[in-house]
């Protein structure tokens, strides 16, 4: 018998791949300039200049901060993070990049 999980498997555009390392980068400070960079370097493409990157990047962050929305009633560091990830989706905490803590 044999298990497959295809939970995040899709077939679209190759954006949707690379805008996660690209989030992690911009909006939450988690990656730095030489290894965004790198990465770059390596794919051969910035999805940064893409024209919808916008689009693409606040859904990414909309996901992130569910996630971490879904953790809070049972992780107490998460409650607070919660509340910091939708203060900023609500233009409440400034520009990117924010002082978001990986979950």
């Amino acid at each position: 018998m044999l298990f497959l999980d295809f939970e995040r498997a899709a077939i679209g555009p190759p954006e949707w791949d690379l805008v996660s390392s690209a989030v992690e980068y911009d909006s939450a400070g988690w990656i730095s300039d030489s290894e965004y960079g790198s990465f770059v370097e390596g794919y051969g493409q910035d999805v940064l200049a893409w024209p919808h990157y916008d689009i693409f990047r606040d859904i990414r962050e909309m996901r992130m901060t569910c996630y971490v929305a879904q953790l809070a009633s049972d992780h107490k560091d998460a409650k607070g993070e919660a509340s910091l990830r939708i203060a900023c989706l609500q233009g409440r905490r400034g520009p990117r990049p924010w002082t978001w803590a990986p979950m």
